[in-house]
Order: C-alpha cells, then structure tokens, then sequence
C-alpha cells in the first residue's frame, strides 16, 4: 500500500475521520478530566466503609461526589460509548457504497492493480484509526469506572462488562466490518446506513445473550451468609441466581416453593435453607472478555472478507 493511496483514502474521508475521530479524542478527553475531578471529590474511607458511626461530613462529601458521577462527566462516558459505535457504522459505509453510488467505481477501478489492493487501500487505514481511537476509548471508560468504584478491582470485575475496555473497540470494529459488506452489497449510503444498524443491533444483542447462556452454563453456586448476602463476598461477579440448598444437597430456585409446599422463608424473614449464588467469579473477567473479543474479530473479518468478494465480483456503477 502506497503513500499516495493512504493520502487518497484519507483524503475520501476526510470529513468522517475528522468529524468522528475529533469527537472522540475529544470525549476521551472529557472523560478522563471528569474521572480525575471525580477522584479529587472521593469522599474519605470512613465515608466509603459502611460504617454506621461515619463522620457527619461523610453526608456532604458523598453527595458532592454522586453528583459529580450524574454530571457532564458521567454524560461524556456514556457519549464516548454511543460515539465509538456511531464511528464504526458511518466510517465503515463509505469505503465501497461512495464510489458505487456516485458512479466513480469504474474509473477508480479501472485505474487500480486489482480491486482487491484497491479495497484494501480504502478499508485498512480506517480500520486501523477506528481501532485505536476506540481502544483508547475503552481505556478511558475504565478509568471512569475505576474512579466511582474505588474499592472494586476491576481487572477482575464484570461491572459494565462490554461497555469499556477491549469490547469497545471490538464491538466498534465488527460494526465497521458489517457497514462495510452492506455497503458493498446495497451500493447506497443511507440505506446502507440503516440496514447496519439495524444488523448490528441485532447481532450484537443476539451475540451477547448467546454469550450469557454460555456464562450460565460456565456459573458455579457461592454460599451466602451474613458477611456476603449483600454480594460483599462475590464482589465483581457475574451475578445470575439465587437459590436454596435442601437437606439432600439438591440446589433449587424460587419456583420449588410455589406449589404449596414449604415456604423458603420464616416468619422472621430469615432462610430456612442455605443459599447459594449463582455466578461467574470476577476472577475469570479476562479469559471472558477476550474470548468475546476473539469471536467479534472473527465475525469482523468474516464480513471484511465477504465485502472483498463484492467488491471483486460486482459490476461498477
């Protein structure tokens, strides 16, 4: 790949890359100055402990500093989030769906050594930027979330799981990717545009509750007692149940008690059985992501590679 074609990629684009890409260095900027403002607000341990004898001042401090998190720098998280996404689906549409519907394919292709560098030329410099904006994205989203989360290890927390980190840029990528094919295939921006987004969301939900059965299936049951039946002893898990453990070690649900047998709970509101939840350890957060990242990349280059099949197989303009 050429200079000279990288400068006329960018230049094709310009307009998307400086429109998305300065919103979301500009995001990230927000956000990493809301998530150190945040910190600077964070009220002192005794405040942040549960203690019920806290400080009079652990009133205020608490919330000034759930305020600041509800404010523009919460906003700007959350706009980073929707912006990274909006940048895969309107950077990915162009590359191919441009040149067809403006009847300019048969002299760029014409010119080209082969449809295929030329496509190449056109979609990786994008892909590439898009990667890097979004992965720096999740980046500042977990310093976001590390900042109102003070006393959570989030290396090993599935808190926002698929909203910061790594799947931000995956997810940003495979919306690329799908914008790109479609774009190839429908050959007009803006039902091209709509087509995606309406693929993508359904994609991207489908693959994320296929995703949650796998990790229920993958969950183990953690005793519950006094110390952890707020969740303070499987903090950062993936939580999915909570169900009761019977005399013979059978582990049941809410529905064992429905049919008029015995009621689950006392009169003094306390469990007549041991119980269990049902979760995923924060520990295995990593192994997690990275697998949903794997398969969003494979989905990813599925499609990038059935866009170069178009494009090499279809008639310009």
């Amino acid at each position: 790949m050429s200079l000279g074609w990288l400068r006329l990629t960018v230049r094709l684009s310009r307009f998307e890359l400086v429109a998305f890409g300065g919103a979301i260095v500009l995001l990230i900027a927000t956000t990493v100055a809301g998530a150190v403002w945040i910190d600077s607000l964070r009220p002192p341990a005794d405040c942040l402990g549960g203690v019920e004898a806290a400080p009079r001042s652990c009133e205020a401090a608490m919330s000034a500093w759930y305020s600041a998190q509800g404010g523009v720098a919460g906003l700007s998280a959350g706009l980073l989030i929707f912006v990274s996404f909006a940048a895969g689906l309107f950077l990915g549409v162009p590359i191919v769906a441009r040149e067809l519907e403006r009847g300019t394919s048969r002299l760029a292709w014409s010119l080209a050594p082969s449809r295929m560098r030329w496509f190449l030329a056109r979609m990786v410099p994008i892909l590439v930027a898009l990667a890097v904006l979004t992965f720096v994205a999740g980046m500042a989203e977990d310093r976001m979330i590390a900042t109102t989360r003070p006393n959570e290890d989030l290396a090993n927390s599935f808190t926002a799981f698929g909203f910061r980190g790594l799947l931000i840029a995956s997810r940003a990528v495979f919306i690329f990717a799908v914008a790109v094919v479609v774009g190839a295939v429908v050959a007009r921006a803006l039902p091209a545009v709509i087509v995606t987004a309406v693929i993508a969301f359904v994609g991207l939900a489908g693959g994320t509750q296929a995703h949650q059965e796998i990790l229920k299936r993958e969950a183990i049951a953690v005793p519950l007692d006094k110390e952890n039946f707020d969740g303070g002893g499987v903090s950062g898990a993936m939580f999915f149940d909570q169900k009761f453990v019977l005399p013979d070690g059978t582990i049941v649900g809410w529905e064992h008690f429905g049919n008029g047998g015995v009621e689950p709970y006392d009169q003094d509101g306390n469990p007549r059985y041991p119980m269990v939840a049902i979760l995923v350890p924060g520990e295995r957060y990593r192994f997690v992501e990275t697998r949903e990242a794997l398969v969003l990349a494979a989905g990813s280059l599925v499609a990038l590679l059935l866009a170069g099949v178009v494009v090499s197989w279809r008639r310009p303009g």
